[in-house]
């Protein structure tokens, strides 16, 4: 994988939940030996119990976030 990001954020549908990881360096170690992202996130939902088939994803190299009404 060419450039691996800090952050992967997973919006869970199933257990309605959003998952913040960011990424250790053994995570990103182990994302250079990946083929594309998708490897690393499958990965991911075994540490973290999420069903990539039931999320979408996006990986961050910043991660900023707003709270509206909470």
């Amino acid at each position: 994988m060419k450039q691996i990001p800090k952050y992967i954020v997973i919006l869970d549908f199933v257990q309605n939940r959003v998952v913040k990881i960011k990424l250790s360096d053994e995570d990103k170690q182990f994302a250079s030996s990946c083929d594309d992202l998708e490897e690393l996130v499958d990965a991911l939902s075994e540490v973290f119990h999420f069903s990539v088939s039931n999320c979408q994803w996006m990986a961050l190299n910043e991660y900023k976030e707003d709270n509206f009404g909470f």
